[in-house]
C-alpha cells in the first residue's frame, strides 16, 4: 500500500504484509495527523482498499476519529459542526475499511486476539511503547526491545503491516532531522526490530519567522529494509484538516 505523500513514496513506496514500521516525533509535531492522513486522506491506504485498524491509548479515539473524518472529507472542525451530515456521508466511502478502538487496558495478547478476529491489512498502535507484555525485565529498555520483537512477530503471524507510534526523546528538541536513535527508550533495541523508521521533525518555535505558523515537516527515513533509501523529505502539514501534503 502506497504512502500518499509523493515526496515520501518516491523513495519509500509504502508498506505491505508482514512489514513492521515505526513513526516517531516530539509531542505536538503532528504524529496523529500523519497517521490519519496516510490512512484516510486522498489516495490513502483506505482508498487503496486496505482494511485499517487503529488502536489508540494516547489521545481519546473519538477525537482521532474526528481527525480521520477531517482528513478524508477535507473539512475543518467548524465545518463538521455546521454540516455534520455532509462530512459523515463523505467518510462513509471508507468507513467499512477504517476501525478504531481505545486500548488503554489492553495487553499484547488482547491486541493479537482482536487482530486475529478482524484480520486487517494494516494495524496501527498509537502509542506502541505503552502496550503491556508478560515477562520479567531488569530495565525498561529490555521490555521495549522485547515488545518490539513481539510486535514484529505479530505482523508476521497475522500477515499484516504494523505501524508502531513512538515518542522522540528530549535530545530531538530543536532538530528537524530525527534518526531512530532519537527515539525515547530502547533506541537500538527498537531500531533492531523494525523494517522502517520515520522520524517527523519540525522547526522549534523561534527558529523561523513566527508571524506565520510553520507548517513545514521533515520526514527522515533512518532505517529502511523496504527500499534501502535513507534521507529526509520535506512536506507540509495542514492541521486544520489533518492532512500532510507536498
Amino acid at each position: 500500500f502506497q504512502f500518499n505523500i509523493p515526496t515520501l513514496s518516491r523513495h519509500v513506496y509504502g508498506i505491505g504484509p508482514r512489514e513492521f514500521g515505526c513513526i516517531f516525533a516530539l509531542p505536538e509535531t503532528g504524529k496523529t495527523a500523519f497517521l490519519v492522513s496516510i490512512c484516510c486522506g486522498p489516495d490513502g491506504f483506505c482508498e487503496q482498499g486496505a482494511k485499517v485498524i487503529y488502536l489508540g491509548n494516547e489521545e481519546a479515539t473519538d477525537r482521532t476519529m474526528l481527525r480521520a473524518i477531517q482528513a478524508h472529507a477535507g473539512v475543518t472542525r467548524q465545518q463538521i459542526v455546521s454540516d455534520p451530515v455532509s462530512a459523515r456521508t463523505k467518510f462513509d466511502d471508507i468507513a467499512d475499511l477504517f476501525d478504531m478502538n481505545e486500548i488503554q487496558d489492553w495487553d499484547l495478547a488482547k491486541i493479537e486476539a482482536y487482530v486475529e478476529q478482524e484480520r486487517p491489512d494494516i494495524l496501527i498502535i498509537d502509542q506502541a511503547d505503552k502496550v503491556n507484555i508478560n515477562g520479567n525485565f531488569n530495565a525498561s529498555h529490555e521490555r521495549l526491545r522485547e515488545l518490539y520483537r513481539r510486535l514484529r512477530e505479530t505482523a508476521k503471524k497475522f500477515d499484516c503491516a504494523l505501524i508502531a507510534v513512538s515518542q522522540a526523546s528530549n535530545d530531538a528538541k530543536g532538530r528537524t532531522r530525527l534518526s531512530g536513535f532519537d527515539m525515547e527508550g530502547s533506541k537500538i533495541g527498537k531500531m533492531a526490530e523494525t523494517d522502517l523508521v520515520i522520524g517527523i521533525g519540525r522547526h522549534e518555535a523561534g527558529d523561523v519567522d513566527d508571524s506565520e505558523p510553520d507548517t513545514t515537516r521533515y520526514l527522515t527515513v533512518s532505517k529502511n529494509k523496504l527500499s534501502g533509501w535513507h534521507g529526509t523529505v520535506i512536506c507540509n502539514i495542514q492541521p486544520e484538516i489533518s492532512r500532510y501534503t507536498v
